[in-house]
């Protein structure tokens, strides 16, 4: 499969409907764009894909690193006082 976003030809199916398998999920490890295969064209097909918002190696390079995600909470955190 072939990124819309980056033409990366690594892209893999992630996910799947887990009743009837109506619609597929599939991410680019390069860019790490994520799509669904029951969207428009103009978001599947790298062909179609808006060249503005298409990223290549130098793009990629140059964004920002993604902040970690936080561990989860705990259940037991302290309530506020108005009791929310």
């Amino acid at each position: 499969m072939i990124c819309p976003r980056c033409d990366d030809s690594r892209a893999d199916k992630i996910f799947e409907a887990p009743e009837d398998g109506s619609w597929e999920l599939y991410r680019c490890p390069r860019c790490y764009f994520v799509w669904r295969n029951t969207e428009e064209e103009e978001v599947t097909n790298p062909d179609l894909y808006d060249p503005r918002f298409k990223l290549n190696e130098e793009k990629i390079a140059a964004m920002d690193p993604k902040p970690p995600i936080p561990p989860i909470r705990k259940e037991n955190r302290t309530r506020h006082r108005d009791g929310g």
